[in-house]
C-alpha cells in the first residue's frame, strides 16, 4: 500500500492539526488547561479560626507572616508581609511588604505561618 504525502512517515493526529481552524486549536488548548485545574481544599472550621487569629495577631502586633495562597493552575503562591487592614465586607485583607501592598481575599488563603 502506497502512502500519500500527508501520511508519509508521520503521525496522522498531527497531520490533521495542520488543517484545524485557530478557534479549534484555542478550544483544544483551553480544554487541556482545564484538565489540569486543581480544586481548592475545604478548610475545617478550626483551621479557619487559627488562620483568622494569626491574621489578627499580625495586624495588632505589626509582625510579618507568610500566607499560602491557592492557585488553580501550577504551584500555590507564598506572600510575606504584615496585615495592615481587614475589609470584612469584601472579605479580604491588606498585606504590606516593604513599599508595596496587596489585597488578598480570605477565600484564597490556605495557611498562615
Amino acid at each position: 500500500m502506497k502512502e500519500n504525502k500527508l501520511t508519509e512517515g508521520s503521525n496522522m493526529m498531527w497531520e490533521a492539526s495542520r488543517i484545524m481552524l485557530p478557534e479549534h486549536k484555542e478550544l483544544m488548548n483551553h480544554f487541556q488547561k482545564e484538565r489540569n485545574r486543581k480544586t481548592k481544599p475545604e478548610l475545617a472550621e478550626e483551621e479557619i479560626n487559627i488562620i483568622s487569629q494569626q491574621l489578627s495577631q499580625s495586624m495588632m502586633e505589626q509582625t510579618k507572616i507568610t500566607i499560602e495562597l491557592f492557585t488553580a493552575f501550577g504551584e500555590n503562591t507564598l506572600k510575606t508581609g504584615t496585615v495592615t487592614k481587614f475589609d470584612i465586607q469584601l472579605r479580604q485583607i491588606k498585606l504590606e511588604s516593604k513599599d508595596d501592598y496587596e489585597w488578598i481575599k480570605f477565600s484564597e488563603i490556605l495557611s498562615v505561618r
